[in-house]
């Protein structure tokens, strides 16, 4: 008689070392509504990091489905005694689905970053930080601020994907408006709008991701610069910029026809109004002269 053996499913491929956190941060601009500020960017879009929850954690939390957020998961250990949960964890981020992996640009699923002593396992929305405790909060807050831009520059990329659609539509009326699409002007002015609020995102995230390197450099510029590089940032920054003045052009050229068209159409009911004033002038005359004539 033949036994089967049944393998358990491994609960302990998710564990984490003692003393690890999971922070939980949000994106926010301007006014945080009474939330705690974790990191304040002040750059010029009055960008904040906020704090959210911050829980002490022994196993691999699951991914925020928010896209807004972020989720940073403290190791205070070194990482050359870590590494085998870092190679483990690493072939979790390549195989696990991320939906912000999956948007327009984001060429990477994951990235380990190493230098100084810390190791850094990176990917949209989610990252560990392996590093000595009296390093871990530098750490922390310049990973963070170059993931920030990332997800800015992700989500600029999302919002161009999205309009083609829209832009490949409205392209006849850059070069022929008519009377039937007068009753688009108002949808045409709100791409244009959105598109005119794109440039000016583009415009304020240019400069943090095209910043020269700093010298002599600090482990926190190191990271930053790294993590740049490792989801090509400057390049996808250039695409970027490309579709940016593909779609700009495009609605500029409709809003120069539609207001053509208006002024055109405007001018055209004024002469035809002229002209009824003139006809009913001239049928006053004529009425006046023969009832003159018959008397």
């Amino acid at each position: 008689m033949s036994t089967a053996t049944i393998t358990m499913p491994n609960d302990t491929a998710n564990d984490l070392p003692p003393g690890c956190e999971s922070i939980l941060l949000g994106f926010a601009k301007g006014d945080c509504q009474g939330q705690m500020v974790w990191l304040d960017l002040a750059d010029s879009g009055q960008n904040k990091i906020v704090l959210l929850s911050q829980t002490p954690v022994t196993k691999m939390p699951a991914l925020s489905p928010a896209e807004n957020q972020l989720q940073v998961i403290t190791v205070t250990q070194a990482p050359s005694g870590n590494q085998d949960l870092v190679q483990r964890l690493q072939l979790q981020f390549e195989s696990q689905s991320n939906q912000a992996s999956h948007a327009a640009g984001s060429l990477v699923k994951s990235a380990l970053l190493t230098l100084q002593g810390a190791q850094i396992l990176w990917r949209p929305s989610q990252m560990i930080v392996f590093a000595p405790l009296q390093r871990m909060q530098s750490i922390c807050h310049a990973i963070v601020e170059a993931s920030f831009y990332e997800f800015e520059l992700r989500s600029i990329e999302k919002s161009l994907d999205a309009a083609w659609e829209n832009v490949q539509a409205d392209s006849p009326l850059a070069f022929e408006f008519n009377e039937r699409a007068i009753p688009r002007r108002e949808e045409l002015s709100t791409r244009f709008q959105s598109v005119l609020s794109l440039r000016t995102r583009f415009a304020r995230l240019a400069p943090q991701v095209l910043v020269p390197h700093i010298y002599p450099p600090t482990l926190a510029s190191q990271i930053a610069e790294r993590l740049r590089e490792r989801t090509r940032m400057p390049e996808r920054l250039e695409l970027v910029e490309g579709k940016l003045e593909a779609q700009e052009r495009i609605y500029e050229m409709c809003s120069n026809r539609v207001s053509e068209f208006m002024v055109a159409r405007t001018g055209h009911h004024l002469e035809w109004a002229i002209i009824i004033l003139l006809l009913a002038q001239t049928v006053l005359i004529v009425i006046e002269y023969l009832s003159s004539a018959s008397a």
